[in-house]
C-alpha cells in the first residue's frame, strides 16, 4: 500500500481487450479518509490471466476495501458508516484502469450529495455517462448479487444446495444471485392467494365472508315483506306525540324568559350600586382638579434628588479638609531620596559579592589542584626538566591538534596492515592448491552428448506434449465417448420405446407441422367445446333447481288468491247491489249483501297483504319456464360436443399411429417428444464423433511412440498400435533431456569454478604487493610524527599510543588552569569595588562605618524604602484631597440644580408649599378613581359582562331607569325564591318536552319499520353487493395462482436450461476444483419432475453422488462453479465487472485451493480476478501453483 499521491514513472502496456465479457479493469484503487485509512492506495494488475491477491491481517480493512469498490462505482451514500474514524470531510476513492477499448481512464469519487461528484485526476467534474459506458447498465445490486462472494455467501450457497436437495432450478438461480426473489415472490403470491380465498374455509378470509353476507341478505330479503296493519293508529299516535312535543317546548320557552329576567335583576345589582356610589362622590367634590397623571411621580423624585444632592456635598467638603491635613502631617528625607539609585545598584550587587566572597577559596584550590595535574603529564612524558616555566612553560610543549590526530589514525592502522602482510603467504598457498583442484575436476568429467539430437528429442517431446499430457487427453477423449454414450443413453430413455433405437429414430418420418397443428386445433377446439358445453348444462341445471326450490318454498305459505278470484268475488257483490237496488231493501238481501261485500274485502286484503310473495311467484314460475328451455337446449349442445370430441380423437390416433405414439398421447407432448428427439439424434451424432476422435487420437500417439523409440535407439519400445506406450517414452525422453541438462549444467559449473578460481589467485597476488607498499608508507610516516611530537625514534605504536594520550590531556588542563586564574582574579576585584561603595554610602548619609558591606548594603535598601513609602503617601493624599474638592463642587450644583426642578413641580400642581401640593394630589387621585369606576360599573350595565365570559348584551337592552325600576319590582329578600321557581316550571316543561320527543321517535319508528318495501330493497342491495365481492375476490385469487403457476413454470424452464452444454461446463470447473474427484456433473430427475443435481465419483469410477452426501467443503467448491459459470453467461450477454472474493477459499486443502487458484486464473480472461484474505500462506501457494505473471500480490497493512 502506498499514499494515493503515489505514481509509477511508467506502467506496462496492457493488452487491448475485445468480446462479449469485454470490461473495465482496475490498475490502481486509492482511499482517503475512508473508513480507517487516511491515504491508502492499491496497485492491481489488469492483464488477462493474472490473479490480484490481497494479503491483509483480520480487521485490516479487506471489507471496507470491498464497500469501497462499490462506492466508487456506484456512489457514496449520505449515511456511509465509513466516516467513523476521520468524518465526512475529505473522503473520497480513486481509481485508474482500462476501458474494454484499450483506452485508460482515471477518475475520483467524493463525498457529496446523491451518488457524489466524479472527477477527473485535474479535480475537473467528468461527464457524468462515463461510468455507464464503463459500467455497461451493471448497477451495485448486480455488483453485489452476482460479481461479490465472500465466505459468508459462500456458505449459504453451500448450505442452500443442501437444503433444495440439489434442485437443479433453484441451484442456478442461487449461483446467480436469484433464487431467494423468486422462491420469496412464490411464497408471497401463495400467501395472498390464501388471504382472499383459501382451499379450506375460513370464516376470516373475504370470499367466505362474501358467501355468509350473500346467504344473510336472501334470508333478509325473503323475511321482509309489507305489512300494512294499524299503520293509521301509528300515524295518530306520532301526531298526538308531536302535538305535546310543541306545546312542552313552548312552555320551557316561557319559564327560560322568566328565569333569564330574575338572573339579570341579581347580576346587575352590585353594577348599579357601584354607578350610583361613585356619581354621587363626583357630584358632591366637583372642584377636585384634574392633575397630569405623572406629576405626583415627578415631585416625589425632585424632592429626594435635592436631598441626596445636599447630603453629598457636605460630605464631599469634610472629605477634602481631612486628607488635605494627612499630607501636610508627612515630611520624607530628601538625602536619601537623592541617593535612591546609588542605593538599588548597590543592593542589586550584593548578591553577587556575597557568592564572589564564599567562591574565592574553592577557586584558589582548585587553580593548584589543576596545576599539580599539569606537572604530572608533564613529568611522564619526560619533560620535567624543560617546563622551567612550571604552567605557564608548559603551553610550549602542547602540540597542534592535527598531529595528535594524525598519530592517533596511524597507531590504529599498524596492526591490519602488520597482519596482513604475516597472512598473505598462507593465502597465497590456499589459492594455488584450489585451482589446481578445479582443473583437475574440469578435466575428470566425460565428453558431451551430441546437441543435434537432444534438439531433435526435445522438439519431438514438446510437440507431443502441445495440447497436454497424451495420458490426460487420451483419458479425456475414453471420458467423452463414455459421457457421449451416456448423454445418449439418457436421451434414449427419455423417448417413447419405438424411438430409442438409433436407426428407427433416424427413419422417423413426423408429419408436417401444418397438419399436426391443425389436428391438434381440431382436438383442443372440440375438447373445449365440451368443456363449455358441459358447463352450460351443468350451470343451467344448477339455476333450474334453484328456481324451483324458491318456487316450492314460496307455494308453502299457502295458495294466494288470483285477479280472477278477486274479480268473482266482485262481481257477486255487485250483482247483489243491483238486486237490492231492484227488488227493495229487504233484510234477507241486505245480509247478504253485507257478507258478499266482507268476502271481497277479505280477497282483496289477502291479496295486498301478499302481493309481494305473489309477484316474486309468478316471476319465478316464469323464470322456471325459460330455465327448463335452457337446460334442454345444453343437453342437446352437450351431447353434439361429444360426438364431435371422439371423431376428433379418431383423427388424432391415426395421424399418431405412423409414429408409433399411444392415442392418448397429447398435443402438448409432441413439441417435447420431437424436441428429445432432436437431442437424441444429436447426442447419437455426439457419440460417433467422440468415437471417431479417441480412434484419432490413439493413431496419433502411436506415430509419436514410434518416432520416440527411434530417437531413443529403441525401436522394439513403440509397443501396441493403440498408442498406449507414449507416456512410458515420454518419461524416458524427459529423463535422458535431464540428464543431458544436468551434464551441460555441471560442465558449466566446473568451467566457472575454475576460471574463479584462477581470478581469486592473481586477486591476492595483486593484494599482497599493494599492502607490502602502503606497510612502508606507513613506516615513514610514522618516523615523522615520532620526531615532531619529540618522541624517540625508536618508539613503536604501542608506547607511542600512551604518549599520545598524556598529550592529549595536557591541553585541556592548562586551558582550565588559565581559566581558574582569571575567575579567581575577577572575583577579587569585584569584592574589593562592592565595599569600597558600602562604605562611601554609609559616610555621606551619616551612617556608621559598614564591619560587612553585604549586611550595609540590605540596611540602606530598606531605609531607602521606608523613605520612598513615605513619598508615595504624601503624593497619594494630595492627589485625593484635590478629587474631594472637585467632587463638593460638583454635588453643590447638582443640588440646586434639583431644588430648581421640585419648586417647578409644585408650581404645577397650583401649590406653593410641598404639603399643599400632596394634599391636591390625593384630591386628583380619588376623583381619578371614582370616575373609572363609574365608568367600568356602566359598562358592565351596558355590555352585560359580568366577569363570568357570559354574553348577556342581548337581554340588556333597557336603559338606566328601566333597570332601577326592574331592580324596585324584586326586591332582594324576594328574589331567590323567584328563582327557584322559574327553575322548577323550566326543568317541568324540559321533562315533559323529552317524554313527548320519545313518543314522537318511537311512532316514527314503528312506520319505518312496517315499511318493508324498504327493507326488502336494503336485502336485495345487499345480496347485489355480495355477488359483486365474490366475483371481485374470485378474480383476484385467479391472478395471482396464475402468476404462481408461470413463476413455477419459469423455474421449470430454468430446470430446462440448465441442461447439456450449462452442465457440462459447471462439471468441467467442478473438476478443476476437485483436482478431478468428481469429473462431471449430472442431472437426473425424481418422481415430481425436478431435475436434481449429481456429482460423478472418480473412484469408484462412474459412481454418482446426490449433493446431500458432498463434504461441507465440496459443497463450497460446487457453489463456486456454479457461480463462475452464471459469471460467464452473463459477461456472453453484458459488460462485465471485476469479481472481488473475499476469502472464499477459507475451507480448501491446499491441493484444493491451488486448484481453485489455477481456475480463477482461467476465469480471469473472462473478466478481473481480486481476491482477499487473511491467511499469507496463501500467497506462497499460489506462487508454487500458478506461473509466472500469473499472479500479482499487494499486502494491506494491519
Amino acid at each position: 500500500m502506498a499514499g494515493p499521491g503515489a505514481r509509477h514513472a511508467a506502467r506496462p502496456p496492457v493488452r487491448r481487450l475485445s468480446g462479449a465479457g469485454a470490461g473495465m479493469r482496475l490498475t490502481r484503487l486509492a482511499l482517503r479518509h475512508y473508513g480507517p485509512f487516511a491515504e491508502a492506495a492499491l496497485d492491481l494488475s489488469a492483464e488477462p490471466g493474472c490473479v490480484n491477491l490481497v494479503v491483509a491481517p483480520n480487521g485490516a480493512g479487506k471489507s471496507v476495501l470491498r464497500a469501497a469498490f462499490g462506492d466508487l462505482l456506484f456512489g457514496i451514500g449520505m449515511q456511509t458508516p465509513m466516516g467513523f474514524r476521520h468524518g465526512y470531510g475529505g473522503m473520497q476513492v480513486s481509481a485508474e484502469g482500462v476501458a474494454p477499448d484499450g483506452r485508460r481512464f482515471a477518475f475520483t469519487r467524493r463525498k457529496g450529495k446523491g451518488a457524489g461528484p466524479l472527477l477527473g485526476p485535474d479535480g475537473a467534474p467528468l461527464d457524468p455517462g462515463l461510468l455507464p459506458g464503463l459500467l455497461g447498465g451493471a448497477d451495485r445490486p448486480l455488483l453485489e448479487r452476482l460479481f461479490a462472494l465472500d465466505t459468508a455467501l459462500l456458505r449459504a450457497g453451500g448450505a442452500g444446495l443442501l437444503a433444495s436437495g440439489g434442485a437443479l432450478a433453484e441451484a442456478l438461480l442461487q449461483a446467480a444471485g436469484g433464487l431467494r426473489p423468486a422462491q420469496r415472490l412464490g411464497q408471497e403470491l401463495l400467501a395472498a392467494r390464501d388471504r382472499l380465498a383459501p382451499p379450506r374455509k375460513s370464516a376470516q378470509r373475504p370470499f367466505y365472508e362474501a358467501l355468509d353476507r350473500l346467504k344473510s341478505a336472501r334470508d333478509a330479503l325473503r323475511g321482509n315483506l309489507l305489512r300494512p296493519a294499524q299503520w293509521r293508529e301509528r300515524e295518530r299516535a306520532l301526531e298526538e306525540a308531536a302535538r305535546r312535543l310543541e306545546e312542552a317546548r313552548a312552555g320551557a320557552a316561557r319559564a327560560a324568559a322568566t328565569l333569564r329576567r330574575l338572573e339579570r335583576v341579581r347580576r346587575l345589582a352590585p353594577a348599579l350600586r357601584r354607578h350610583d356610589a361613585a356619581a354621587a362622590w363626583l357630584a358632591e367634590n366637583a372642584h377636585a382638579p384634574l392633575l397630569p397623571a405623572d406629576l405626583a411621580g415627578r415631585i416625589q423624585a425632585a424632592s429626594e434628588q435635592a436631598a441626596r444632592a445636599a447630603s453629598g456635598a457636605g460630605e464631599a467638603a469634610r472629605q477634602h479638609q481631612a486628607l488635605a491635613a494627612d499630607a501636610a502631617a508627612l515630611a520624607p528625607s530628601a538625602p536619601w531620596l537623592e541617593r535612591a539609585g546609588r542605593i538599588a545598584a548597590l543592593r542589586e550587587a550584593a548578591g553577587a559579592a556575597a557568592r564572589a566572597r564564599e567562591a574565592l577559596p574553592a577557586l584558589a584550590r582548585e587553580l593548584r589542584d589543576t596545576e599539580r595535574l599539569v606537572e604530572d603529564r608533564l613529568h611522564g612524558l619526560g619533560f620535567a626538566g624543560e617546563a622551567g616555566g612550571g604552567v605557564a612553560g608548559a603551553a610550549a610543549l602542547v602540540p597542534p591538534p592535527g598531529l595528535l590526530e594524525k598519530a592517533r589514525r596511524l597507531t590504529g592502522e599498524h596492526a591490519p596492515l602488520a597482519e596482513a602482510e604475516r597472512e598473505a603467504p598462507r593465502r597465497l598457498e590456499r589459492l594455488r592448491a584450489a585451482c589446481r583442484e578445479a582443473e583437475a575436476a574440469l578435466a575428470a568429467l566425460p565428453p558431451a552428448r551430441d546437441a543435434a539430437a537432444l534438439e531433435a528429442l526435445e522438439a519431438l517431446l514438446a510437440a507431443s506434449r502441445a495440447g497436454g499430457e497424451p495420458a490426460a487427453r487420451l483419458a479425456e477423449a475414453r471420458r467423452a465417448v463414455a459421457e457421449a454414450e451416456s448423454a445418449w443413453a439418457g436421451r434414449a430413455a427419455r423417448l417413447p420405446a419405438a424411438w430409442r433405437a438409433a436407426g428407427a429414430l433416424r427413419a422417423l418420418a413426423p408429419p408436417g407441422a401444418a397438419l399436426l397443428e391443425r389436428r391438434a386445433a381440431a382436438l383442443r377446439a372440440a375438447e373445449m367445446a365440451l368443456r363449455d358445453a358441459g358447463a352450460e348444462e351443468a350451470r343451467a341445471g344448477a339455476a333450474l333447481a334453484g328456481s324451483r326450490e324458491r318456487l316450492a318454498a314460496l307455494e308453502q305459505g299457502g295458495c294466494l288468491p288470483g285477479a280472477a278470484a278477486l274479480a268473482e268475488a266482485r262481481g257477486r257483490r255487485d250483482a247483489a247491489w243491483h238486486r237490492l237496488r231492484e227488488q227493495g231493501w229487504k233484510a234477507a238481501e241486505a245480509e247478504a249483501y253485507r257478507l258478499l261485500v266482507a268476502e271481497a274485502d277479505h280477497v282483496a286484503d289477502l291479496r295486498f297483504a301478499g302481493a309481494g310473495r305473489l309477484r316474486e311467484a309468478d316471476m319465478l314460475a316464469e323464470t322456471v319456464a325459460r330455465q327448463q328451455a335452457a337446460w334442454d337446449e345444453a343437453r342437446r349442445a352437450a351431447s353434439a360436443a361429444r360426438g364431435a370430441l371422439e371423431a376428433a380423437r379418431q383423427g388424432w390416433a391415426a395421424l399418431l399411429a405412423p409414429l408409433g405414439l399411444d392415442a392418448g398421447t397429447a398435443p402438448e407432448e409432441l413439441p417435447a417428444l420431437f424436441a428429445a428427439r432432436e437431442e437424441a439424434l444429436d447426442a447419437a451424432a455426439a457419440c460417433e464423433r467422440a468415437r471417431a476422435a479417441l480412434a484419432e487420437r490413439a493413431e496419433r500417439q502411436a506415430a509419436d511412440a514410434r518416432r520416440l523409440a527411434a530417437l531413443l535407439g529403441d525401436p522394439a519400445a513403440a509397443g501396441a498400435p493403440d498408442g498406449t506406450a507414449l507416456p512410458v517414452l515420454l518419461d524416458r525422453a524427459g529423463a535422458v533431456l535431464r540428464e543431458a541438462r544436468a551434464s551441460a549444467t555441471e560442465r558449466a559449473l566446473r568451467r566457472q569454478a575454475a576460471l574463479d578460481r584462477r581470478e581469486e589467485l592473481a586477486e591476492a597476488e595483486r593484494d599482497a604487493l599493494e599492502r607490502t607498499r602502503r606497510l612502508e608508507g606507513w613506516r615513514a610516516e610514522w618516523g615523522a610524527v615520532l620526531a615532531a611530537l619529540r618522541r624517540p625514534a625508536e618508539e613503536g605504536p604501542a608506547e607511542g599510543a600512551a604518549a599520545l594520550e598524556l598529550l592529549g590531556q595536557l591541553g585541556p588542563l592548562l586551558r582550565q588552569a588559565e581559566a581558574l586564574a582569571e575567575r579567581h582574579g575577577a572575583a577579587t576585584a569585584e569584592l574589593a569595588a562592592f565595599t569600597a561603595e558600602a562604605a562611601g554610602l554609609c559616610a555621606e548619609l551619616g551612617e556608621a562605618a559598614p564591619a560587612d558591606p553585604v549586611l550595609a548594603s540590605r540596611h540602606l535598601a530598606t531605609r531607602l524604602e521606608e523613605e520612598q513609602s513615605c513619598l508615595a503617601r504624601r503624593d497619594a493624599l494630595r492627589q485625593q484631597a484635590e478629587a474631594a474638592a472637585r467632587a463638593a463642587a460638583a454635588q453643590e450644583r447638582e443640588a440646586a440644580a434639583r431644588r430648581e426642578e421640585l419648586g417647578a413641580a409644585i408650581a404645577a400642581a397650583g401649590a406653593g408649599m410641598l404639603e399643599e401640593a400632596v394634599r391636591r394630589l390625593a384630591l386628583a387621585a380619588e376623583r381619578e378613581r371614582r370616575e373609572a369606576a363609574r365608568e367600568a360599573a356602566l359598562a358592565e350595565i351596558l355590555e352585560g359582562q359580568d366577569g363570568t365570559g357570559q354574553d348577556w348584551t342581548g337581554q340588556n337592552g333597557l336603559d338606566l331607569a328601566a333597570l332601577r325600576a326592574e331592580q324596585a319590582a324584586h326586591p332582594p329578600e324576594a328574589l331567590e325564591a323567584a328563582l327557584e321557581a322559574a327553575r322548577e316550571a323550566g326543568a317541568a316543561a324540559q321533562r315533559a318536552a323529552e317524554g313527548a320527543a320519545e313518543d314522537r321517535a318511537r311512532a316514527e319508528a314503528e312506520l319505518q319499520r312496517l315499511g318493508a318495501d324498504g327493507a326488502a330493497q336494503a336485502a336485495a342491495a345487499e345480496e347485489q353487493a355480495a355477488l359483486a365481492r365474490i366475483g371481485q375476490v374470485l378474480e383476484e385469487a385467479v391472478l395471482l395462482q396464475a402468476a404462481r403457476s408461470l413463476l413455477g413454470a419459469a423455474m421449470e424452464g430454468v430446470q430446462e436450461a440448465g441442461d447439456d452444454a450449462r452442465l457440462r461446463r459447471i462439471g468441467a470447473v467442478f473438476a478443476a476444483l476437485t483436482e478431478g474427484a468428481y469429473p462431471a456433473l449430472a442431472a437426473r430427475e425424481d418422481e415430481k419432475g425436478v431435475a436434481h443435481l449429481l456429482a460423478r465419483r472418480a473412484a469408484p469410477e462412474g459412481e454418482e453422488t446426490g449433493v446431500e452426501a458432498l463434504s461441507e467443503g465440496t459443497r463450497d467448491q460446487l457453489f463456486l462453479a456454479l457461480r463462475l459459470v452464471a459469471i460467464e453467461d452473463h459477461v456472453a450477454a453484458a459488460t462485465p465487472l471485476p469479481f472481488l472474493g473475499d476469502d472464499i477459499l477459507q475451507s480448501f486443502d491446499d491441493g484444493r485451493a491451488a486448484a481453485a487458484l489455477r481456475a480463477l486464473r482461467a476465469f480471469s480472461r473472462t473478466t478481473q480476478v481480486i481476491l482477499l484474505t487473511h491467511h499469507r500462506h496463501l500467497a506462497v501457494l499460489a506462487g508454487q501453483a500458478l506461473p509466472a505473471g500469473a499472479l500479482h500480490v499487494r499486502a494491506l497493512p494491519g
